[in-house]
């Protein structure tokens, strides 16, 4: 079975896979910091052959995640 565009169009955003180094700009921190959050657990990523991928929705939890405890800490 092969996807069309229009099924491509449907998938949900945040399944979207993208690669290390998309991640690692996305979020602005170095590869080896890519790593060790991928390391702790802190991002989750699939495995597609030798391939490392990260869901865009897993970036966005990250940020997500960050943004809630880091504006905790200030107040």
């Amino acid at each position: 079975m092969h996807a069309t565009g229009a099924d491509l169009a449907d998938l949900d955003d945040d399944l979207r896979l993208v690669t290390l180094p998309d991640a690692a700009r996305f979020l602005s921190v170095s590869r080896g910091s890519l790593y060790d959050l991928l390391t702790t657990g802190q991002l989750a990523s699939v495995h597609i052959g030798r391939s490392r991928r990260i869901p865009l929705g897993e970036i966005r939890r990250y940020v997500r995640d960050r943004l809630q405890r880091d504006t905790l800490q200030v107040r």
